[in-house]
């Protein structure tokens, strides 16, 4: 509290306000409420009052010699805190477009969704086949553009939208496979689909189909730009994302390639099915952000526990959902996914 205080006054010196003989400087500082500052962490409501008394020129033919005047600023300074990606919502459509929506459904009869932990973000439309189709648990639908047949949606902002690519570039985590110094990649394991305590390099994606492909204190790096992974005949993931260094709590991350996935059915680009395989549930975000995602059944009554952002994100089947009727089921725990440092902040109140 004396270091505020010095420091509020300190300002008030440079600007000429000394707290002697011709102005009073008081300053106070509350603890914002819950709830006050981002990410629900601590902060300070600090209050400089200065009271300064002015020799008149004209008024003294009035009698008045001398008149008060008092000004008071209040500003909010909250403390440092970790953010999930886009604002914490559980699944993240980027394509920008208006017309072929970032987040869909699906068209497939059996394609449900249910989605707890999170709202579903697309920079571009959102859509979904029915009224029913995604149930969303704790959270909303905020789109960009248009948004239809959801049973929670947000109003449009504009000041939601993400600059694609240049947002995505700034929050990529480093290449660690490109031959620079402090790379961290690992050349995959020489026979099987088991990754251990590591960042493993993926050029060949392709290569794992039809493979459970199974985490253990692990990331996938992919830096394939052509890929059509969709298990046919079985196969899928389980697991747990690196916990600590650049990669913390990513699952998977798919480089960023400079032409997107136009759709689903596209076989010169990036397209990849998620679905659990049967050994338990998966934990960790997935940011594929020029990528055509499929997502389908689970393999676990849990869901999965990551944070999903791709190019375009859809369920165009049922593989075998094991929650009700569920193909589809994000269970999204914030704690087990990405986060970004968030530095402390000063803002004006009035």
């Amino acid at each position: 509290m004396n270091v505020i205080r010095t420091a509020a006054r300190d300002r008030a010196t440079s600007n000429g306000y000394d707290d002697g003989a011709t102005n009073d400087v008081t300053v106070t500082a509350i603890d914002v409420p819950s709830g006050g500052c981002p990410g629900n962490v601590s902060g300070k409501d600090i209050t400089v009052e200065i009271v300064s008394n002015v020799n008149t020129t004209f008024a003294r033919v009035i009698g008045r010699t001398q008149v008060t005047n008092v000004v008071t600023a209040t500003s909010r300074a909250c403390g440092f805190y970790q953010a999930s990606l886009f604002d914490g919502n559980a699944v993240v459509g980027l394509n920008p477009s208006i017309t072929n929506c970032a987040f869909d459904s699906g068209q497939s009869n059996s394609a449900h969704w249910k989605i707890e932990g999170g709202g579903i973000f697309s920079n571009g439309c959102a859509h979904s086949k029915n009224n029913d189709s995604v149930d969303l648990v704790d959270g909303c639908v905020t789109s960009v553009g248009s948004s239809s047949n959801f049973s929670c949606q947000q109003p449009f902002q504009i000041s939601q939208a993400k600059s694609y690519p240049a947002y995505v570039l700034e929050i990529m985590p480093p290449n660690p496979c490109d031959g620079t110094a402090g790379d961290v990649g690992l050349a995959p394991p020489a026979s099987g689909s088991t990754f251990n305590n590591g960042v493993y390099c993926i050029s060949d994606l392709d290569a794992y189909d039809q493979k459970d492909i199974i985490l253990n204190n692990a990331t996938l790096y992919v830096t394939d730009t052509d890929f059509n992974l969709k298990f046919a005949g079985g196969g899928g993931f389980s697991g747990t994302p690196t916990s600590s260094g650049d990669f913390m709590n990513y699952y998977m991350v798919i480089a960023y390639d400079p032409t997107p996935c136009p759709g689903f059915n596209d076989n010169n680009s990036q397209v990849i099915q998620y679905r659990g395989n049967g050994q338990g549930t998966f934990s960790g975000t997935i940011l594929a952000p020029s990528a055509c995602l499929d997502l389908r059944g689970n393999g676990d009554t849990n869901g999965i526990h990551s944070q999903i952002i791709g190019y375009n994100v859809s369920s165009n089947g049922n593989a075998g959902g094991n929650s009700g009727d569920e193909s589809v089921y994000i269970n999204f725990q914030e704690d087990e996914n990405h986060k970004i440092p968030v530095y402390p902040s000063i803002s004006m109140l009035r």
